[in-house]
Parts: C-alpha cells; sequence; structure tokens
C-alpha cells in the first residue's frame, strides 16, 4: 500500500491498482477503508504463465522465437555470455528487439567490436541468479542484485505496473517459463552504472602553467605544493563528439558524418558535417550531383524515366513513386504495351515488345 498517494495493489493481481477514496472510518471492532472498486478474485494463481517451452532451459527458448532475437545476437557475441543454458534457478529480463534497437547512440556497436567486457557485464545485469522470480514475487521486492552484483531497483507506477531501474523499465511480457528459471520481456536496457558511460566520450587534459610563488630557503623545497592555478583541468570531448555532454556525431564517434565528411566535433563544437566534394545533406548521405549514385558519387544515375535516387548506396535506381505516367519498374524503363486483341496488358522494356502465346506472356 502506498499511504502517500492511496493506492495499494494485490500481491495476486499487482497489475489491478487500487485507490482509497476514504481511510480510517472507525467502527466498534475495527477500521473501515473505502475504495473505488471491488476486490474480486479473479485471478487466484496470480497473473497468467506461459509454460508453452517449460521443459526448455532459458538459453533454448531464446532461439524459439524471432522476438528474442536482437538480445539473442549480443549474448552469441559477447566472448562470454551468462549461463543461460546451466541448472538455474534463473530470472532473465529481457529487452525486446525494439528497446535494442532504440540505442542508437552507436553503444552497442561499439561494445560489439571494441568493448566486449563492458558488454559482458551488460548482460550479466540482465540476470538474476539466485532465484526464479515469477511478476507477484518481483512486485513484493524493492530490488534484485544481479550476475553483474550491482542492484535493479523495482518499483511501480501510478497505474501499478512495475517498474525496473532508475529510468523505470517496463515489462512488456512476463513469465514466460522454463527449466532452468523464467524469461520476463522488457521495454529497455538495464544498464549498470559499472559500465557507464559506455563511449569514451571525455578527453580532458591536464595543463600546467609557469606561475610566481612565494619564494622559500632551498632546504625546503621538496615540502612547497604549485600555487593555485598552475595546473588546471580543461574539459575536452573526444574525436568524434561534440557539445557540452560530448555526443557522438552523426554517424558515430568511429565514422563521423559516414567518412563522406568532417565532424564539427569538440567541446565547443555544434556536431554539424562539413561534407566532401560530391556529397550533400546534414549528414552528407546525398550526391550533390542529382544524376550521380555510388560509393564516391561518381557513377552514372540509370534512372530513364524517373527521379535518380542519388544516395551514395542506392545502386542508381529511381526514387520510388517518381516513374512517369506509363512507365514502371526500378528504373522506369518499363511500358505498358497490349499483348493481344483483348487488350491484356504488360510491363516491358521500352526496347522490347509483348509476345503472348496461351496464358503466358514474355
Amino acid at each position: 500500500m502506498n499511504s502517500s498517494s492511496s493506492h495499494f495493489i494485490l500481491m495476486s493481481d499487482p497489475s489491478r491498482l487500487y485507490t482509497i477514496i476514504q481511510s480510517d472510518l472507525p467502527a466498534a471492532n475495527g477500521i473501515i477503508h473505502i475504495i473505488d472498486r471491488p476486490i474480486t478474485n479473479s485471478l487466484p494463481n496470480g497473473p497468467p504463465r506461459d509454460e508453452r517451452f517449460a521443459d526448455k532451459t532459458i538459453g533454448e527458448i531464446l532461439r524459439k522465437d524471432g522476438k528474442f532475437n536482437r538480445f539473442l545476437s549480443l549474448v552469441d557475441n559477447c566472448g562470454s555470455p551468462p549461463p543461460l543454458h546451466g541448472a538455474g534457478p534463473l530470472t532473465v529480463f529481457v529487452p525486446t528487439n525494439e528497446a535494442v534497437d532504440q540505442a542508437r547512440d552507436g553503444s552497442i556497436l561499439y561494445m560489439l567490436n571494441d568493448a566486449k567486457d563492458k558488454l559482458q557485464e551488460l548482460l550479466r545485469h540482465h540476470v538474476f541468479s539466485q532465484a526464479v522470480l515469477t511478476v507477484d514475487e518481483l512486485a513484493a521486492l524493492s530490488h534484485v542484485r544481479t550476475m553483474a552484483n550491482q542492484l535493479v531497483t523495482i518499483s511501480a507506477s501510478d497505474d501499478g505496473e512495475i517498474l525496473l531501474g532508475e529510468k523505470g523499465v517496463r515489462l512488456a511480457s512476463t513469465n514466460i517459463m522454463a527449466s532452468n528459471g523464467v524469461i520476463h520481456m522488457i521495454d529497455g536496457l538495464l544498464y549498470p552504472p559499472s559500465i557507464l558511460p559506455i563511449l569514451p566520450h571525455r578527453c580532458d587534459v591536464i595543463k600546467s602553467k609557469v606561475t610566481v610563488g612565494p619564494c622559500v630557503h632551498c632546504s625546503y623545497l621538496h615540502e612547497t605544493q604549485c600555487p593555485e592555478g598552475s595546473v588546471e583541468m580543461v574539459a575536452e570531448c573526444c574525436k568524434g563528439f561534440y557539445g557540452p555532454d560530448c555526443k557522438p556525431c552523426i554517424g558515430g564517434f568511429q565514422h563521423p558524418c559516414y567518412d563522406k565528411g568532417t565532424c564539427v566535433d569538440g567541446i565547443h563544437g555544434n556536431g554539424s558535417c562539413s561534407c566532401h566534394s560530391n556529397f550533400k545533406g546534414i549528414a552528407c548521405h546525398i550526391c550533390s550531383d542529382p544524376s550521380k549514385h555510388g560509393d564516391n558519387c561518381d557513377e552514372e544515375c540509370r534512372c530513364v524515366h524517373g527521379v535518380c535516387d542519388n544516395r551514395p548506396g542506392s545502386g542508381g535506381v529511381c526514387r520510388r513513386g517518381s516513374c512517369l505516367e506509363g512507365f514502371s519498374g526500378d528504373y522506369c524503363d518499363k511500358k505498358a504495351t497490349p499483348c493481344n486483341v483483348d487488350g491484356l496488358l504488360a510491363h516491358c522494356h521500352i526496347h522490347a515488345y509483348c509476345t503472348h502465346t496461351g496464358l503466358d506472356y514474355k
């Protein structure tokens, strides 16, 4: 029960929130609280359990359904995965595919390529290895200590939803039972404090300068200290980061501006891209010549009767929906022509004609 907000939930159904309208009404044999809805016993056994793969380990279940793909990919490529095939008991918080995709600041790619120790710590922080905790048992706890030896706090929102961590990550689906534990899907990532910041964004510089201090006898030089102001810390962003918060440049700090331009980085930079010749756009992602395409924007576009898709990796096709009336195809080079006396039309290349035999045409 939350006395400050006059709300409470039942452990048998933590998703249902009750509001106290009037409290502490005295009676001869007790106290009465008036609430906004009747308490029903519709869930005597707690929230439902998904036991379709209850005979499989958590590691095996992750390979059974595409909704686990992003998390499974991290597990497979981290170098030292958590023991998801072990004996348990395990409670594993699996981020949805969308949750992993939302980490678009380059941190996931950075950990996969250059900081697998941080990725391993991140994955361990999604595993509680002391008990199998269903959602109703989670609701009774204030925190759990994960395999990363760090705490994940557990709280409830105003509408009774369970929230994990400081950012309030919500449960997307719960109680997916396994032979060695249980899976709860969550709509965000749980970041252990020990790996933050993930990206190497700050490159502060210590600067020294010569200043005049008080004179002392030579025998006391070893006891003197440099005067105040002779050494200072200057805040700087690492290469590929910009602004007071040192955010990564567009394209990521390892490939700023997608290697097609120069990022205005540094603590006083604004993160904009100064594009190389042949490129333009906020991320240098478009060829400056509307008739060119290719990695270096030096290949002629092959679009015939439409507008060229002048992005470097487009393949020189036409922009979708840009074909002139009567033309079709990736290059707007096909035209509907009659194939027989019945008026059957087929889309053929402008330098070809349609032939018809029976029900087939070419």
